[in-house]
């Protein structure tokens, strides 16, 4: 029996052939990056750009080819610190019934 496959799931979302989280938050540090070494050190953009942002984004291709659903398996993850407040003071971290 054939199911259809869903193009969401076959051809996960890509940003300049790398999954797409993985490629936003890697432009989104390196353009940071990029200011900071242009307002303290008056570099080139060009010479950043060459350096560490064209191999940075080799290395997402690369482990994006590997892995495709790289995006997916980073939303997987979930929120980065889970902190509980209880309403009843008591030791540890612990949830109110």
């Amino acid at each position: 029996m054939n199911e259809p496959i869903l193009k969401a799931v076959a051809m996960p979302p890509k940003l300049f052939w790398a999954p797409l989280a993985p490629a936003i938050l890697n432009l989104a540090i390196q353009f940071a990056a990029v200011f900071i070494f242009l307002a303290a050190y008056q570099l080139n953009p060009l010479w950043i750009v060459c350096t560490s942002i064209l191999p940075s984004h080799l290395i997402l291709i690369a482990l994006g080819a590997k892995e495709p659903h790289l995006s997916n398996m980073m939303k997987s993850q979930g929120p980065f610190i889970k902190t509980y407040h209880s309403i009843y003071p008591q030791r540890g971290k612990k949830l109110a019934p």
